[in-house]
């Protein structure tokens, strides 16, 4: 199967990356999945995404948004912004998938970390000195098996990445 992945973070673009290549090699993804290099998009509603769809669409069996809420209000808001931008004819199922604050979500959850009086990056920079620029490496300390339990967004985008039911 063929994924094109549209993520909102730049940072976002190879952590995604790295984080399917460890779920590849922790058998549970299938290691024959395609996911060319993620395409960045800043913000969650923009025309350029428009572009991208249309480019994306009979390329790919799936394509895959993921962007960040910013905050669990924001969810369905941000939800509808992203799919209003999908246009009526694609043929390739599209799949969005939103963080409720951003996606260090994840690797605070991972580390047990309570971020709910800050965003999980200001949490992570309080605890590690965390630099958004060094997002790709975080990627080799996530549980999974927290994420699993705990993390919608991650359960969602591990969803995404299986087989398509026809």
């Amino acid at each position: 199967m063929k994924i094109k992945l549209i993520v909102e973070d730049f940072y976002g673009v190879d952590f995604l990356k790295n984080v399917i290549e460890r779920l590849k090699d922790a058998n549970l993804v299938n290691k024959n999945l395609l996911i060319p290099k993620p395409k960045h998009i800043p913000a969650d509603c923009n025309g350029k995404l428009d572009e991208i769809l249309t480019m994306f669409d009979n390329t790919c069996d799936k394509i895959i948004i993921v962007f960040d809420a910013d905050d669990p209000r924001n969810y369905k808001n941000r939800y509808e912004r992203a799919q209003s931008h999908v246009p009526n004819n694609m043929a390739t199922p599209v799949e969005i998938i939103l963080t409720e604050y951003e996606i260090e979500e994840w690797i605070c959850i991972s580390k047990n970390l309570n971020w709910k009086q800050s965003k999980p990056s200001k949490e992570l920079k309080n605890k590690f000195g965390y630099l958004k620029s060094s997002l790709p490496k975080y990627a080799n300390e996530l549980d999974f098996d927290e994420l699993q339990k705990k993390c919608n967004s991650f359960k969602a985008f591990l969803k995404s990445l299986m087989p398509l039911r026809r």
